[in-house]
């Protein structure tokens, strides 16, 4: 029994490819095979995958019965033109007197398998396996009497029912390459809609999220808090003098402090935290299920690490931050102006103090 093969993409073949092979050998009254381009069975056919097995034992060939020198010749064809081979089926004689049809299924040009058929030729020693010297004398009689359950068809009957299978493999091959496209289509929109998704919640300069979404997980975090009890903590820092760093060294000096200052909160906190850039010069971090002395640690840890960041020359320039702390949720999205508000409150008293 022949079965689709995992290797195959599933969109590019009918999703009932059995039951369209069913019909079109019961239409056409001949046995036919969707295989693969390496003449692997795609679905079963009792009597063409029984042929396959005794006719690739009995003819010492390195590939399949079903190529058997005739897949060269379909795609000689198909290079010449996709036009021609639309209803020029290939009448292909095998050793054993059998005729068939190997018909490329192709998608943009490309052969995505074949369909292939069988029947005994009436005109052409008349099935008798003595005629073909290829023949393996203790499998005669298996071959035999499969050749004489295969339906008999004289070449003409053969071809007239070439040029229906031909429309067949033909608009298979038309609807595969339209069911690509589409997939690539989607893909692309799908990409497209999750840059658009991506860019409504991140800030672009330093990867972190941004001020709305922060705002709209702060609303969520605050809601649950008030609900169930919990602890909620919301840090804010401020990068001392950012506005003369962007004046005397640029702002891509200024942006590069921005994304290094960003990371060193990423790289502090836990991954359920939320890391936000909320101003110009002003990131914060959203901390559910944590107190403000639970809270403080953690910016403890974040000063630590920039000033160790400083120490070993890896941030671009010397960076000093000011941080505030909001943990009352009667204030709910508020709680981000009354950290921001500390975190000034401590820049200015730092200033005064220099």
């Amino acid at each position: 029994m022949g079965r689709r093969h995992a290797d195959l993409a599933e969109n590019l073949w009918p999703e009932r490819l059995q039951d369209l092979q069913d019909a079109l050998a019961g239409s056409f009254g001949i046995p036919v095979l969707f295989v693969d381009p390496a003449g692997r069975p795609l679905t079963a056919c009792e009597d063409l995958s029984y042929f396959c097995r005794l006719f690739t034992r009995s003819i010492p060939i390195s590939r399949p019965c079903l190529e058997c020198g005739r897949a060269e010749g379909v795609e000689q064809q198909a290079a010449v033109s996709v036009a021609a081979m639309k209803f020029r089926p290939l009448v292909h004689v095998c050793p054993l007197g059998v005729l068939d049809i190997a018909l490329p299924v192709l998608a943009a040009g490309q052969a995505l398998g074949y369909l292939v058929t069988a029947q005994v030729n009436v005109h052409q020693n008349g099935g008798d396996l003595a005629a073909c010297p290829y023949t393996v004398v203790r499998e005669a009689e298996e071959c035999a009497a499969l050749v004489r359950r295969l339906p008999s068809k004289s070449r003409p009957e053969l071809e007239a029912a070439g040029v229906g299978l031909s429309v067949a493999a033909w608009t298979i091959g038309a609807l595969a390459a339209a069911r690509r496209r589409n997939e690539r289509l989607a893909g692309r929109v799908r990409e497209q809609s999750r840059l658009i998704q991506e860019q409504a919640v991140i800030d672009p300069v330093t990867a972190v999220a941004n001020r709305r979404h922060f705002c709209q997980a702060l609303a969520a975090e605050t809601a649950r808090a008030r609900r169930y009890g919990r602890s909620l903590s919301v840090a804010a820092l401020d990068i001392q003098e950012f506005r003369r760093l962007n004046e005397e060294f640029g702002h891509d000096m200024g942006d590069s402090v921005l994304r290094a200052t960003a990371q060193c909160l990423v790289s502090n906190v836990r991954e359920t935290d939320l890391v936000a850039r909320v101003g110009g010069d002003e990131l914060a971090i959203l901390m559910p299920e944590t107190a403000r002395h639970e809270a403080m640690i953690a910016l403890a840890r974040v000063r630590d690490h920039i000033e160790d960041l400083n120490a070993s020359g890896e941030l671009p320039v010397e960076v000093r931050v000011s941080v505030g702390m909001a943990d009352d949720i009667t204030y709910g999205v508020e709680m981000l102006d009354a950290a921001l508000e500390e975190a000034r409150q401590e820049y200015a008293a730092s200033s005064l103090i220099a």
